[in-house]
């Protein structure tokens, strides 16, 4: 047999199998830009009050679950330019059904990450928000002072909310606390490197079928993204 008549195919069916066996479960939101921004002025920019997208420019809807392989990031020339790091980057590549887009959002729901951020306080003896869900605080305080969590504040486990315990022992209103805590890892689609990677499979029969290809996506997350 001469090497022109060799076929090296995919094997769909293994793939599969491959997924479902050690796949990670994530949540699957799809990205699509929001009606706030301002293409007639020519600008292109959000409306950063819009109560839709909260001036990200995109809004995120219709989450479903799936599975995929979780894959590190190989550093390619492109993504290591002086001055610029691709921390926080890697590869998932899940079945072709699931038809990722760029900027849609997958949050891994049997993982954790740390994260802190800093929170101006809104009114008293009112909630305030953090930008993910808290899972465990560890720390949260102002400059002059630690708040202990059960104590001083609750979070709720479903929302972002930071709930103050006792109206009066809280930051003053305007004043800017820090919190560090565990959160489920969400992750931005950055870049498609394989868009039409569809081809023809041979399978136990004559001919050759068109299969769809698994959907490879690189991934960041996503507070190094926006």
């Amino acid at each position: 047999m001469s090497w022109q008549s060799q076929r090296v195919d995919f094997k769909v069916d293994e793939f599969y199998k491959l997924v479902s066996q050690k796949g990670y479960i994530v949540t699957w939101e799809r990205a699509t830009v929001c009606p706030c921004l301002k293409t007639v002025s020519g600008t292109g920019q959000p409306d950063y009050n819009c109560t839709l997208c909260g001036g990200k420019g995109r809004f995120w809807h219709d989450p479903q679950t799936i599975k995929g392989i979780m894959t590190n990031f190989n550093e390619q020339a492109r993504y290591n330019q002086i001055g610029e790091t691709m921390a926080g980057t890697s590869y998932f590549t899940t079945l072709p059904e699931n038809k990722l887009g760029f900027w849609d959002r997958l949050t891994n729901k049997h993982s954790q990450v740390r994260y802190s951020e800093i929170i101006t306080k809104g009114e008293r003896n009112a909630t305030d928000k953090s930008r993910f869900i808290p899972l465990k605080v560890d720390v949260l305080r102002t400059v002059a002072k630690e708040y202990d969590y059960g104590i001083d504040f609750s979070v709720d486990g479903l929302t972002n909310e930071i709930n103050w315990a006792a109206p009066g022992n809280e930051p003053e209103r305007g004043e800017q606390y820090s919190i560090e805590y565990f959160t489920h890892p969400r992750w931005i689609v950055i870049d498609l490197p394989n868009v039409l990677r569809d081809t023809y499979v041979k399978r136990k029969k004559a001919g050759s079928t068109f299969t769809p290809m698994p959907v490879r996506a690189v991934i960041r997350l996503e507070f190094f993204v926006m």
